[in-house]
């Protein structure tokens, strides 16, 4: 460690505790009682036509997201600084990556290992290792400024990527690997000072290996052909995204009302994982879509405002790297219902069924609402401005 980041690391201790976000923490709150909402409107009717419980998937989701509440207070009490330590990183890196080969030895499902059955609820690692990778990144960064400058110190930030994305490709989980991954790994990085060539080389890697296997393997080929051409097999290949826009043409301007939405009922699949968004707008109407975006552009910006206030680079890097995934994850999930890029498997952060996503999320927030309790504050602007009037007629005395 530099004499430079140890100076940072005695000021960053210094910095006393304050309130957290209130407003991120009523945000995500809210966010997750719109899920629970949302949730119990898309499975009640299909619980039904099955011959299960009606209320069975929301009970499941509502406990979930209470002790999702709980778990965000209590980490945000702990003081983030204590994570910066180089064996609670390493412990994080090989749990993370014995549950992410652990999914191998469960049974598949539609021809995928991407959980791990416990018996009360299933486990996704990828929805762990996501975060854990950025946590070793802010761990990494912050404790080597110049990186970028040397072979050996820009070589070892890879290891971890590379073996996470390799792991979650195989499952196979392309979408988590280009967008969970690789995107933001690079966008952190930058951040970190990484030259914008490099960069730019990147992106370019990540986005041709993307389009190779889309356009070599023969069900993601399909995806593509169903964007570009939504209609060409309504009953088939294209199914799900026909069945998305026409819940979001049904919608209009207000919705149908809360629990009258018909694409649900065994017509639009996953309507309350992936595809949740398009329920969303058939209920609600475009206000309601608007009004979930503008939450989640609230979450965003209130999110970027910490990192860039964090009082030292562990903070910051860790902020931005959790803001960052949660972008990553709104834009692409509202992206495919809309059909503005091809359909992939991401759900929609605080509202989609699934317990891991939940829970994942959650803790990040947690931890962001940790760090937003050090951030700096701005003192008031007209204090600034007496403090600059002080100071000019200093000078010209």
């Amino acid at each position: 460690m530099t004499q430079e980041n140890k100076k940072q690391r005695k000021k960053a201790k210094r910095v006393r505790r304050s309130a957290i976000s209130f407003p991120l923490f009523y945000v995500a709150i809210l966010l997750l009682c719109i899920g629970c909402i949302m949730v119990l409107s898309s499975t009640y009717a299909s619980q039904i036509l099955d011959g299960a419980d009606s209320m069975s998937l929301f009970i499941q989701h509502a406990a979930a997201s209470v002790v999702c509440v709980v778990m965000m207070f209590l980490i945000s009490r702990f003081d983030y600084r204590n994570f910066n330590k180089k064996p609670l990183v390493i412990i994080a890196l090989v749990v993370s990556t014995i549950l992410l080969c652990a999914v191998f030895l469960f049974r598949d499902r539609g021809g995928a290992h991407r959980w791990i059955d416990l018996k009360i609820f299933t486990l996704q690692p990828s929805e762990i290792a996501k975060f854990v990778l950025v946590y070793f990144l802010a761990w990494y960064l912050s404790g080597n400024v110049n990186w970028y400058k040397s072979l050996k110190t820009w070589a070892i930030p890879f290891g971890p990527i590379i073996l996470f994305a390799a792991l979650i490709v195989i499952e196979p989980n392309l979408s988590t690997t280009a967008i969970c991954i690789l995107i933001p790994s690079i966008m952190l990085l930058f951040i970190a000072g990484m030259q914008k060539w490099l960069v730019a080389l990147g992106g370019v890697v990540v986005t041709a290996g993307v389009v190779c296997m889309m356009t070599f393997v023969g069900w993601r080929s399909d995806r593509v052909h169903a964007w570009l051409d939504p209609f060409f097999d309504p009953q088939d290949k294209s199914y799900q995204i026909v069945q998305s826009l026409y819940a979001l043409g049904s919608g209009n301007l207000w919705g149908v009302g809360l629990g009258n939405s018909r694409q649900k009922i065994s017509n639009l699949p996953m309507a309350d994982t992936d595809y949740i968004f398009a329920i969303i707008a058939e209920e609600f109407g475009f206000i309601g879509a608007v009004a979930v975006i503008l939450l989640y552009a609230a979450f965003i910006f209130m999110g970027m405002r910490i990192a860039m206030n964090a009082p030292d680079r562990f903070g910051s890097y860790l902020a931005s790297g959790i803001t960052i995934i949660v972008a990553m994850q709104v834009i692409v999930n509202i992206g495919v219902v809309t059909n503005l890029i091809p359909s992939t498997g991401v759900t929609l952060p605080f509202i989609s069924r699934g317990t891991s996503s939940l829970l994942a999320f959650s803790a990040a927030t947690g931890v962001l609402l940790s760090i937003s309790a050090y951030s700096s504050r701005r003192a008031p602007r007209k204090k600034q401005t007496d403090q600059n009037e002080e100071e000019r007629i200093r000078r010209i005395s």
